[in-house]
């Protein structure tokens, strides 16, 4: 009976609330405390949710380059406290075999962000036995068999686009990391050809500017560039070019103004402040803890793809171009 009013399941006893209430008044005076790690035991629960990125699991910077994962952790978070649990961020999966470290009951679900479809990613994916939901991946990257959150890229680019073209700009590039095997790299790298040749300005291979995950490659492209305007993958990248514009005697957006993809508060510190795609993260995380918590109490009736719409931030970094680039 004593456990019963203590766990807040009186009802379920015979036991009157003048009773209940000299019970907890009593406990109280002795200082008891719930054992959570006896309670979990016995519901074969932890109440915790574990994120992670991918295979390699690389470690997460909240306040680092585009503020990127600040912005997608805000919404994980803001999901997790509204449900009760609590979220543990994992550095690394120990072990030789990563599935184990995912299915040794540390978790009762995961968020496992990461839009590269390898073989390994895949094979760990296929054989978890633990709610799971992924960020920026498609269904298909991960055989139809966990729900996906991923935002429009397609739409998200074509903004863009649209903008630029709007503003006059005709000879636009796109920026990429060398070799792109991402979903979303692959999604948005897809989009702007589609959408430049939509507009009536196609491109080719020529106007894809690939640069090292470091950065190399940037400097040389802007000693002679070739573009008006450039649409970089991701706000960390279009960042590189805002800093380096000025070694080269270019000003941004005179000589060529520049759009990035994200649209965090990393665009409004960048001088000029960089126009970029919003792609909702915020809203992302949240979206993936509200797919993964009807999985965690078996109450799913069927597996998702949520595509969240992006919508396109102006600010300093985009302007009528001043001359075109042969």
């Amino acid at each position: 009976m004593v456990s019963h009013v203590l766990h807040n399941r009186a009802s379920t006893v015979r036991v009157s609330e003048a009773t209940a209430e000299r019970v907890r008044k009593a406990a109280e005076e002795l200082g008891y405390r719930c054992n959570v790690w006896a309670r979990n035991f016995r519901t074969q629960r932890t109440n915790t949710i574990g994120v992670l990125h991918g295979v390699g699991f690389s470690r997460p910077r909240f306040d680092f380059g585009s503020r990127y994962f600040a912005a997608l952790m805000d919404g994980i978070v803001d999901g997790v406290f509204d449900h009760g649990y609590s979220l543990t961020l994992c550095p690394q999966l120990l072990g030789e075999r990563p599935l184990d470290a995912i299915s040794d009951g540390r978790f009762d679900g995961l968020v496992w962000y990461s839009s590269q479809p390898t073989a390994m990613s895949r094979k760990i994916l296929a054989d978890s036995d633990v709610p799971l939901v992924v960020i920026h991946s498609r269904l298909q990257d991960v055989d139809d068999l966990h729900p996906c959150v991923i935002c429009d890229n397609e739409q998200g680019i074509g903004l863009a686009v649209e903008h630029l073209v709007e503003l006059g700009h005709r000879e636009i590039g796109f920026a990429i990391e060398v070799n792109p095997t991402t979903t979303e790299e692959l999604e948005r790298q897809r989009a702007f050809f589609k959408h430049m040749e939509r507009v009536g300005y196609p491109r080719t291979d020529r106007d894809l500017i690939e640069v090292q995950p470091n950065g190399d490659g940037i400097s040389d492209y802007l000693r002679a560039p070739r573009h008006t305007a450039i649409i970089a993958y991701h706000d960390g990248l279009a960042g590189l070019f805002l800093l380096q514009a000025p070694e080269h005697g270019l000003t941004i957006p005179q000589d060529l103004s520049i759009v990035g993809f994200d649209s965090t508060s990393f665009c409004r510190e960048m001088r000029p402040s960089l126009t970029s795609v919003h792609q909702p993260l915020q809203e992302m995380g949240k979206k993936a803890i509200e797919l993964l918590i009807p999985l965690i109490n078996g109450e799913a009736d069927r597996i998702e793809e949520a595509v969240l719409p992006c919508r396109l931030d102006i600010r300093e970094s985009t302007a009528t171009p001043k001359r075109a680039h042969q």
